[in-house]
């Protein structure tokens, strides 16, 4: 090969080397400039969501104090125990009504806000979380709406409150369809003494019709139907025994 050809051949093999070159740089700018875009977009804030409270009218007294609460498990294995024996202080407890936290099915012991897709895949809504354990927020509203409707009882909520009977709460099944704007639930209740004699006791089932479209408007129904479910169980808890 003469000089001018090898010189020929060299300048195409640095021209090659160039223009390859030249594309690695492009590529890394760019996918710099792609994980920089990535980095920036954050996902959106995941919506606390509560229970909200019963509205409580300007005539209502205020509410009895609140001990500290044992877990819904402990409550309801409490309760099922052999009976406790008397305190002494047990005839000079208030008179009223200790509601126990609910004990919820597992699914509902979690942080996401789920929902039935068609009767029977459970999804949760996309950023969105209880801001409190469910349990609390369904023991909160139903504790103010039978309180609402039965004041006369005294309520009081925590295992270890002072009231002279426990309303043990145990949700069997507990539905949000949300395409057909429904929740649907069974709850069993008991009505027990301090020494946990049960004074009476059932299971009820309400339907409540709401719209479901979002994990708010889900709180709000289940609060709907936290207050059929008081509406029913008032009456049953007035004409109960009183130690």
């Amino acid at each position: 090969m003469s000089e001018a050809s090898r010189d020929a051949s060299c300048q195409v093999r640095q021209r090659v080397h160039s223009g390859v070159t030249a594309l690695s740089v492009l590529g890394l700018i760019c996918a710099a400039m792609v994980a920089m875009v990535a980095g920036c977009a954050s996902p959106p804030p995941r919506a606390m969501v509560i229970v909200p409270s019963a509205p409580v009218p300007a005539s209502m007294p205020a509410p009895m104090p609140t001990p500290a609460v044992a877990s819904p498990a402990a409550s309801i294995a409490t309760a099922a125990a052999k009976p406790a024996a008397a305190t002494p202080g047990d005839a000079a407890r208030a008179p009223g009504v200790s509601l126990v936290p609910l004990r919820l099915p597992e699914h509902w012991q979690r942080r996401q806000v789920l929902h039935l897709r068609q009767d029977a895949e459970l999804v949760a809504w996309p950023n969105a979380v209880w801001a409190e354990r469910l349990e609390t927020g369904l023991t909160r509203r139903l504790s103010q709406a039978l309180r609402l409707r039965s004041p006369e009882q005294g309520w009081w909520t925590g295992e270890e409150a002072l009231g002279t009977r426990r309303l043990l709460v145990e949700v069997q099944q507990l539905d949000v369809h949300a395409s057909r704007g429904e929740v649907v639930g069974t709850l069993n209740w008991r009505l027990v003494d301090r020494q946990g004699r049960v004074l009476d006791g059932g299971s009820l089932t309400q339907r409540v019709q709401a719209t479901v479209g979002n994990a708010q408007q889900e709180a709000e129904a289940l609060a709907q139907w936290v207050d059929a479910q008081a509406e029913a169980l008032a009456p049953r808890l007035q004409g109960a025994t009183s130690p």
